[in-house]
């Protein structure tokens, strides 16, 4: 690339570090706009480093104190520095132009990474032997990480900040309606998180075979309803196994028997119409099955663009991978923040699943607390709401007491008995910034992958006993 092809601006440099020199005050509009690589001028960089420098530490900004912090920085610059710096003065007629030529400073700055990125992937396409895939998300990822250094960050007025809140708080109002995020179906649930709300970092997290996906699958189904489009990742399950435990949830027919295929004319129905029903969902599977996040970001950019992206479900997140981060508390580190990053950019709730710690099945209380999610330092910081799903231990019945799991007897459309496991499952709300913390009990039929909720919380039980323990006595 010709010297001369380069974009910069040599005048709107000299004269935005002289309009800093004469009031340092303009200072305050070029931190957090122009980083020092903005400037394309080498003698114009070390300038500014030395004044960036000076202003973090709150020291006055003169030519006497940036050679002096040049000196400390171990910076070089040819020539007399305080001739330099004078120099610069005597090129600002008024500062009034400040703002105008930061812009200009930043747009050149702008141009460069561009053409240097594009030099970049024109390598990459002629050398490298990635994937087209690949090709593709890293050019978008560097164009994103372009579009974000373009965004100022100006700050909100109160007066802009009020009138944008008030007018959400008057759509709530004129709805009646205490959900203001997505309704999951479940009206508990809903209750205490007042639906699933836009840049949220969801977690839900149990020990193996609890149910954490069949619970995510009726999220997605039930969310889908309301008309939600839902970007669903399985990473350890194929598309054709999260779509028999939907024909199953859809039409009431055990997995066991759409597996086995062993299904009477009655039942064959069933399932051609729960097979109209589902298409007419907006739920998205990752076909692919990929474990990448930054591809996994990427089909959610894309989504989102097409206007089909409200709700986001990973399964789960210990199985996504990210490269180069260190060990691996690094890496679930970089995946969460990452995770809630890509939340809060498309506007919409993702909820990962996640393991727990092993250290749940050795101690006597069995009921899984923050500190049980691997790798829990991270994932509990970043998430906004943590979920627990929690099968007390099983107990015969005595006394009147109610056993935690029983077999149940499940007749279908042809009227054949089958026999169907349904187990007592607790939703255990342990962390919610904008709710309210709970437990809520569901019936969890496996056969089904289905989960019918209580009519009650768990407290709300408890309460009701008491008060009934109360008046008879």
């Amino acid at each position: 690339m010709a010297e001369r092809s380069v974009p910069f601006n040599n005048d709107a440099e000299n004269y935005v570090l002289g309009s800093i020199l004469i009031d340092n005050n303009i200072m305050n509009a070029v931190v957090g706009r122009l980083d020092v690589n903005d400037f394309y001028d080498q003698q114009n960089k070390i300038i500014y480093q030395a004044m960036l420098s000076l202003f973090k530490n709150d020291n006055h900004i003169e030519p006497l104190t940036i050679e002096e912090e040049m000196r400390r920085l171990k910076l070089d610059l040819p020539g007399d520095v305080k001739t330099i710096l004078l120099d610069l003065i005597d090129q600002v007629p008024a500062t009034s132009s400040a703002n105008l030529y930061i812009d200009v400073i930043k747009q050149k700055a702008v141009e460069r990474e561009l053409l240097n990125n594009m030099k970049e992937l024109s390598e990459d396409i002629l050398t490298s032997h990635l994937e087209y895939n690949s090709l593709l998300d890293k050019a978008e990822d560097k164009i994103i990480n372009i579009v974000k250094k373009r965004r100022t960050g100006e700050l909100l007025t109160i007066e802009k900040a009020a009138k944008n809140v008030y007018d959400e708080i008057e759509r709530y109002s004129n709805n009646k309606s205490d959900i203001r995020g997505i309704p999951t179906g479940f009206p508990r649930l809903d209750r205490a998180t007042l639906g699933f709300q836009k840049g949220d970092l969801i977690i839900l997290a149990a020990r193996p075979s609890v149910g954490k996906s069949a619970y995510a699958l009726n999220l997605a189904l039930n969310t889908s309803k309301r008309g939600t489009h839902v970007a669903f990742f399985s990473l350890e399950m194929s598309v054709e196994q999260l779509m028999m435990r939907l024909f199953s949830y859809e039409s009431n027919i055990p997995m066991s028997k759409i597996r086995r295929g062993d299904l009477s004319p009655k039942e064959l129905i069933l399932l051609g119409r729960a097979r109209q029903d589902l298409m007419k969902h907006h739920i998205y599977f990752d076909e692919s099955n990929s474990s990448d996040i930054y591809e996994i970001r990427s089909k959610c950019r894309q989504l989102k663009q097409m206007d089909k992206l409200d709700f986001v479900i990973i399964d789960y997140l210990q199985l996504i991978s990210v490269t180069g981060k260190g060990s691996r508390q690094e890496e679930v580190a970089a995946i969460s923040r990452a995770l809630k990053i890509l939340a809060k950019e498309l506007e919409v709730p993702i909820i990962a699943l996640s393991q727990l710690s092993r250290m749940v099945e050795v101690r006597e209380d069995k009921r899984p607390v923050l500190s049980d999610l691997r790798e829990s330092g991270s994932i509990e910081q970043d998430a906004d709401i943590v979920m627990f799903l929690y099968r007390p231990e099983g107990k015969k019945e005595k006394d009147g007491e109610e056993v935690f799991e029983t077999k149940a007897v499940v007749v279908d459309a042809s009227t054949e008995k089958e026999d169907n496991w349904q187990k007592k499952i607790e939703l255990i709300i342990a962390k919610n910034r904008q709710g309210s913390l709970r437990d809520i009990e569901y019936t969890f039929y496996p056969e089904e992958c289905r989960f019918n909720e209580a009519k009650y919380t768990i407290q709300e039980q408890r309460v009701s006993k008491q008060n009934q323990e109360a008046e008879s006595k």
